[in-house]
């Protein structure tokens, strides 16, 4: 014979059980409706709390795993510095993330015009999310660089470089710095191109 029962012969669902919410602020008694999640410490031999950078570098592992977008020159930024810029002046431009979005950069590309008969300028590219320096937003290199006519390409994931790519979020900047050597007699345009992808944000 089967017994069966009627829904006011259940228990009530208690909060934090499936099929029920919870009021607000509401916190379950641990070990009794919320379980820790924890891993085996090998060296102490007890069981510990998932330490939460484990879990920060799941997720980015899993944040890489998207892509929801190219980036590539259509995301880059012309600077022109105009003639009768004088010596060292220093002229910018900025490439900023969306808010929202997080950019996986594998490589910078610094584009300069050719010299005129008398005009020249050194670059560098601030990151902002590297630490500062002396107040002022850091740049990736140790020195200005002049390239005059040329591209100058930064393979960022290869030795010798950040070995990695670079992520950055919503609110970063790169920042193309010109600083001009010799004055030009012509307005002369330069480039920052960016070729990467954006993807799934799961990291604050």
């Amino acid at each position: 014979m089967e017994k069966s029962y009627t829904p006011q012969q259940l228990a009530p669902i208690a909060p934090g059980y499936p099929g029920s919410r919870p009021p607000k602020g509401w916190v379950p008694p641990l070990g009794a409706v919320l379980n820790l999640i924890g891993v085996y410490d090998l060296k102490s031999g007890f069981w510990v709390g998932l330490p939460i950078q484990a879990l920060t570098e799941a997720l980015v592992q899993a944040e890489k795993a998207y892509t929801v977008d190219r980036i590539d020159s259509r995301n880059g930024k012309a600077v022109t510095i105009a003639n009768g810029t004088g010596l060292a002046e220093v002229v910018t431009g900025e490439i900023e993330v969306p808010a929202d979005e997080v950019w996986y950069i594998n490589r910078l590309s610094v584009t300069c015009p050719a010299a005129d008969a008398t005009g020249t300028a050194s670059f560098n590219i601030l990151v902002s999310s590297f630490p500062k320096v002396n107040g002022a937003d850091k740049p990736y290199f140790a020195s200005d660089r002049t390239a005059m006519g040329t591209t100058t390409d930064v393979d960022l994931p290869a030795q010798g470089e950040l070995g990695a790519e670079l992520r950055l979020v919503g609110g970063d900047k790169l920042t193309l710095r010109l600083t001009v050597t010799a004055p030009f007699t012509t307005d002369k345009t330069f480039r920052l191109d960016l070729y990467g992808r954006k993807a799934k944000r799961l990291v604050v």
